[in-house]
């Protein structure tokens, strides 16, 4: 066992959430990439448990395991199933475990990392009723910090022994895959407390849900000069200026004229302009994940001030405040 001096992580970004298939993870290089890429891919991913056990599976494969757990103590004999892999039918999330007289008790008292690449040829053994009385012929262990949440064991068990100078080797893997653990199980406890959040503000009317604002948004159903207004200022909708007097010009008419045969219709031009833009304005923000600046011209306004205005306008929300609410639901 030694003392884990703690590590400093800052995972980037980056487009796509990578398989594991996809990596030799027996190549520490290979390994170390496919845990930055995951990491900063995690806002991409499905959910954040699937994150978790995404990691578990790749510790898995790269330190010969079987099982692989992430155990919250809930009192100094028990700890809870926050995640696992493998293991079949053993194990279950929100299970409590017996861990008294166990590797991973010992890693919580000491905040140590425990490994053992033979367990039958050490002095201390596990407790016959430790980890649902599952057979440990090898252990890996250590201490999960996470920052927001609550502390916890990763830990990683083989029914037969394994090589220990790989095991020893991979210790520094192991911990740095327990940041990255820690990290995700961050992100799940924010995620969850953005629910009830969201969840709060949809129960004191404050906000609509999605459906009620994609409603709100709907391009509206016009004929005559409204619906050819309607479908140039869609064909043009982050291709080319939607300014009324570049419309007019598109549909051969004078400016004028168009606004006089809009007002024979009781329809304001600002008013046709803005349902388009408020349409397009959701899709861009929810499902096409554009930035704000990238909309705002898309949109033809001035400068992003004049979108974040406008938006405010149409939803009491501002741009930013909308993605964080509905980005989750698409």
């Amino acid at each position: 066992m030694k003392l884990v001096e703690s590590r400093s992580y800052q995972p980037g970004h980056h487009e796509t959430v990578p398989l594991i298939g996809n990596y030799n993870l027996q190549s520490t290089e290979e390994y170390l990439t496919f845990l930055y890429r995951t990491l900063a891919s995690s806002q991409r991913l499905e959910s954040h448990t699937e994150g978790i056990k995404l990691l578990l599976e790749s510790g898995i494969k790269r330190f010969g395991a079987e099982i692989a757990l992430v155990l919250r103590p809930v009192s100094s004999q028990k700890a809870q199933v926050l995640a696992y892999a493998g293991g079949g039918d053993s194990f279950y999330i929100n299970q409590h475990i017996e861990i008294t007289d166990s590797f991973c008790e010992r890693v919580l008292n000491e905040k140590e990392t425990c490994v053992y690449a033979n367990v039958l040829a050490e002095d201390v053994k596990p407790s016959p009723a430790a980890y649902n009385g599952v057979q440990v012929g090898a252990y890996l262990g250590t201490f999960v910090n996470a920052q927001n949440s609550d502390p916890a064991i990763l830990c990683f068990i083989s029914s037969a022994s394994l090589v220990e100078e790989k095991v020893v080797k991979d210790v520094f893997l192991l911990e740095l895959l327990a940041e990255g653990v820690a990290f995700m199980v961050d992100l799940q406890k924010a995620h969850a407390q953005r629910k009830l959040t969201d969840q709060a503000m949809f129960a004191l009317g404050s906000v609509k849900s999605l459906d009620e604002y994609l409603e709100q948004a709907r391009i509206p159903e016009v004929f005559g000069v409204p619906a050819r207004v309607v479908e140039v200022l869609e064909r043009r909708v982050g291709q080319a200026a939607l300014s009324i007097g570049h419309i007019a010009e598109e549909l051969n008419l004078s400016k004028r004229t168009l606004q006089r045969r809009l007002q024979q219709q009781d329809v304001n031009f600002a008013e046709l302009r803005d349902q388009v833009r408020f349409h397009y304005a959701i899709d861009y923000l929810i499902k096409q994940h554009m930035s704000i600046d990238g909309i705002s011209a898309a949109l033809d306004f001035s400068d992003r001030t004049s979108f974040t205005n406008a938006f405010k306008r149409w939803t009491g929300l501002s741009p930013s405040t909308f993605r964080k609410l509905f980005r989750d639901y698409v």
